[in-house]
């Protein structure tokens, strides 16, 4: 409970105002936390079969598809993806959330362009004359290149 004491007089509520506020606040929060389905089997597919999902295209991803070989060429730029599964308006398929997820998880070594997680990545300091302070690289360019 929060000490009514200390706050000043004009932000003061009386009991059934805070309940107001809160009912307010509890309507709009569970929607926005709440994960659609589609966008929970996405961030399942990316988990599971991460390494299996390719940037092809600065905007394109190869997606895998959950049970099979197909695989699907998803447009994150535009949301798009040729899977058969059709979202309503506002939501997105598994795949195009996948590899959101996946581009999201990852990043651009500076040194070689492979794609690597971020946990992966060691970040240039201001002393290198090679890179840029803050440009990722992985870990054997950063050990050729005297970051490590």
């Amino acid at each position: 409970m929060i000490d009514q004491s200390l706050a000043h007089p004009a932000h003061q509520s009386t009991p059934s105002e805070a309940t107001e506020d809160l009912e307010h606040v509890g309507s709009i929060v569970p929607r926005a936390l709440k994960l659609s389905a589609r966008l929970q089997r996405g961030i399942t597919l990316a988990q599971e079969r991460f390494e299996e999902i390719t940037r092809i295209a600065p905007w394109a991803w190869s997606v895998p598809s959950c049970g099979g070989d197909r695989r699907y060429v998803v447009d994150l730029k535009h949301g798009l993806c040729p899977c058969p599964d059709h979202p309503p308006e506002g939501e997105r398929c598994k795949h195009v959330s996948a590899a959101a997820y996946k581009k999201a998880k990852t990043a651009v070594c500076h040194g070689c362009g492979f794609r690597k997680r971020h946990r992966e990545l060691y970040e240039v300091g201001g002393d290198n004359l090679t890179f840029f302070a803050g440009d990722l690289l992985c870990k054997d360019c950063a050990r050729s290149h005297g970051v490590l």
